[in-house]
């Protein structure tokens, strides 16, 4: 984390991704920190390739706090904080994706400064100004909320206020209702960052009314991302952005609320919004050729193949431990080794449909799934409810530093380019605490296998890569690792696997 400072200012900022790639700033709601834009989320957009930057909004997170109830500027000051952000990186233009206020803040900046904005996107907005018509007021239930006498609050109470931020949010949820673990993963991470929680609650509806703007006047192609249950700015809203944005496509989430756009959605939301951004970065939607951006590229061909071919792969998979006394061998070793019944965490990176995931959490470990393609998700939640799974990608993993005892990575290297091989061994190593384990599970060989019919019998395009296991040790020892085993498994077959495990004992090389 980094701060901008002006005029006796200091804006908290966040970023993600490299600093010489094309830049998406990302901008909360009203009386929301950086944190609603959660890590994973800011990882998924940076492992194609962008810069992601988020920010405290004054008087939210780390940034400068007013006195609660008498805030110390003005909504022109938090339409221009943007701007300052990007003039403080030397970003001349930037991707826009403004939540709710933060929507309204973005429309102003793309009528007034047009030259810094080079893709818009409003998440659960409204028509900051110009002739909207007649728009729909929040639903009864939520304006309920508004006439009812506020909570006393004991603002030195950290859980107190972790519950009042939730009961916050709360009626803000969609007809799927409210996701309560993951409000309170965010709401405890804002109240443990933020300077002074009542400010942040308070100050932002407290303020002059923000300037306004027409959205007619707005040059830069925008894409509306809008709930048709969103109980503050009902679907019409969105619809409105819509009509009167001259470049503008729609896409309605059924579903959702007044939110950022949760996991469960990002199958349709991140594809979508990439597709939107890229359309800037040359022809066909394409990367623009620059290398370092079209190296990730493989990336969404692994994403839409495997989301193509879920069940057939599934199917493909199923019972597939049960007859492999060799990789469960190699898996209670490992389970052995973190020590079973620990609390500490231990992540199944690529872990598709989640049968390994759920057979570590039978050994005892604390064991969660990541996988880049939401279709395999929604079979791993469905088949180990008990599990807890996430979406994202392992080039840019959305854990903490040093966070978990363990990584098991089984036949989901094999689809990285060795191009790519060395930064995500970097980022294995980066959230691996000293001492930790990583398993992996590859086949060996040389050259590179592609695939354009699935196992259920659907088009895909991906390829799967070959190594020999000295190659994959190599990369383990470059990233700091001491490798402690090795297993060849059907040696004399055409594509025998193996299976390495490594211990995270060295300093991690710089990525």
């Amino acid at each position: 984390m980094e701060f901008v400072k002006f005029d006796g200012i200091e804006l908290a900022v966040d970023r993600f991704g490299s600093s010489q790639a094309e830049a998406v700033l990302l901008i909360a709601g009203g009386a929301q920190s950086m944190d609603w834009w959660t890590p994973d989320f800011c990882r998924m957009l940076s492992g194609q390739g962008f810069q992601v930057i988020r920010y405290d909004h004054r008087d939210t997170g780390r940034s400068t706090s007013s006195p609660p109830g008498h805030p110390r500027y003005t909504g022109e000051e938090l339409v221009t904080d943007p701007v300052r952000i990007l003039d403080e990186f030397g970003i001349a233009s930037a991707h826009l994706i403004g939540l709710s206020m933060g929507g309204g803040i973005a429309q102003v900046i793309a009528v007034r400064f047009p030259e810094r904005v080079r893709t818009l996107t409003l998440v659960e907005s409204s028509p900051a100004g110009g002739d909207s018509g007649r728009l729909p007021p929040p639903t009864a239930e939520l304006q309920s909320t508004f006439a009812a006498d506020p909570p006393d609050v004991d603002w030195s109470d950290r859980a107190a206020v972790i519950e009042h931020r939730i009961d916050v949010e709360r009626p803000y949820a969609g007809s799927s209702g409210f996701d309560v673990r993951r409000a309170r993963e965010i709401a405890t991470a804002e109240v443990e960052r933020t300077v002074d929680m009542e400010s942040s609650m308070t100050n932002h509806f407290l303020i002059a009314t923000s300037p306004e703007c027409d959205p007619a006047a707005i040059d830069a192609p925008t894409l509306i991302i809008h709930s048709t249950d969103d109980p503050l700015f009902p679907a019409a809203h969105g619809r409105a952005l819509a009509e009167m944005i001259p470049q503008s496509d729609i896409l309605m989430l059924e579903g959702t609320g007044h939110e950022t756009p949760p996991p469960s959605h990002w199958h349709t939301v991140v594809p979508r919004l990439l597709a939107h951004m890229r359309q800037s970065m040359g022809p066909a939607g394409g990367l623009g050729g620059d290398p370092m951006l079209s190296d990730f590229g493989w990336l969404d061909d692994i994403r839409r193949s495997y989301d193509i071919d879920a069940e057939g792969y599934a199917h493909e998979v199923d019972g597939l431990l049960e007859c492999s006394p060799h990789l469960r061998a190699g898996l209670r070793l490992f389970a052995e080794l973190i020590g079973e019944d620990s609390e500490d965490r231990v992540a199944d990176v690529g872990c598709g449909t989640g049968y390994v995931t759920g057979y570590l959490n039978g050994l005892g470990l604390n064991a969660f799934g990541i996988d880049i393609s939401p279709e395999m998700l929604k079979i791993a939640r469905r088949d180990h409810p008990s599990c807890h799974f996430e979406c994202g990608t392992m080039t840019q993993l959305s854990t903490e530093d040093a966070e978990l005892a363990g990584i098991v990575a089984f036949w989901s290297i094999v689809h990285v380019p060795d191009s790519a091989m060395p930064g995500v061994m970097d980022e294995f190593r980066r959230v691996l605490r000293p001492g930790g384990l990583l398993l992996v599970g590859f086949h060996v060989g040389d050259g590179a296998k592609h695939t354009s019919r699935g196992y259920s019998g659907q088009g895909v395009d991906i390829d799967s890569f070959l190594r020999q296991p000295n190659t994959v040790a190599q990369w383990m020892r470059n990233a700091g690792f001491t490798v402690l085993s090795e297993l060849v498994l059907r040696p004399a077959d055409p594509s025998p696997g193996a299976l390495l495990l490594a211990r995270a004992d060295s300093q991690p090389t710089a990525a």
